[in-house]
């Protein structure tokens, strides 16, 4: 399963909570995130993201992807072992940030075709303007510009509505959303593994 949502949406947060919570329910988990900054692409994805490197919106969003398949064969092994994994942001995520910069939808597509496909794909519901109150410091080049969370958060909401992923009111108190989340994840559990 992929959690996802615009930047300080809890997603990191929501995904520790959520694991641990289904391990002590006796379901193998595992928490993975995105982008990976301990490889090679991830860390030039960092740069890029604390204004250290500038990039071509192409580049940055081919590394975003090569980041994710840098691990993929990982990942399926994961997957394969029996343990359910959730995704802390995964190619939704480039797909909304993409769209926002303007990038063709279809060529964003193109570039995670083959990755490991979600079960389920959960997008944590934030204004933006809750997203700057979450992290006032050191924040990256997309967390300082409103007008583009704005755009973003607009990209997660129509693609939700388009492709049947769930959303979830970010904006409650964590207990709620957890309770939210553990509904929907008990829900596709029951119908097999995520």
């Amino acid at each position: 399963m992929a959690i996802e949502g615009i930047d300080q949406a809890g997603k990191k947060t929501q995904s520790q909570l959520l694991a641990k919570a289904m391990q002590k329910e006796g379901y193998r988990f595992s928490v993975w995130e995105f982008p990976d900054y301990t490889t090679a692409l991830g860390r030039q994805l960092k740069a890029y993201l604390t204004g250290k490197s500038k990039l071509d919106l192409r580049a940055v969003h081919l590394l975003y992807a090569a980041n994710r398949w840098e691990v993929a064969e990982k990942l399926e092994r994961e997957l394969q072992s029996g343990t359910n994994v959730i995704v802390n942001r995964y190619w939704p995520s480039n797909l909304a940030y993409g769209i926002s910069h303007g990038l063709p939808a279809k060529w964003l597509n193109c570039l995670d075709r083959g990755l490991p496909k979600p079960s389920l794909i959960i997008v944590l519901d934030i204004s933006p303007t809750t997203s700057l109150k979450r992290k006032m410091v050191g924040r990256d080049v997309h967390e300082e510009d409103l007008a583009y969370l704005k755009k973003v958060r607009v990209a997660y909401l129509r693609l939700a509505r388009r492709r049947g992923w769930k959303l979830v009111n970010g904006e409650q108190d964590s207990k709620a959303i957890q309770n939210e989340l553990r509904d929907k994840v008990a829900h596709v559990l029951n119908h097999g593994r995520l």
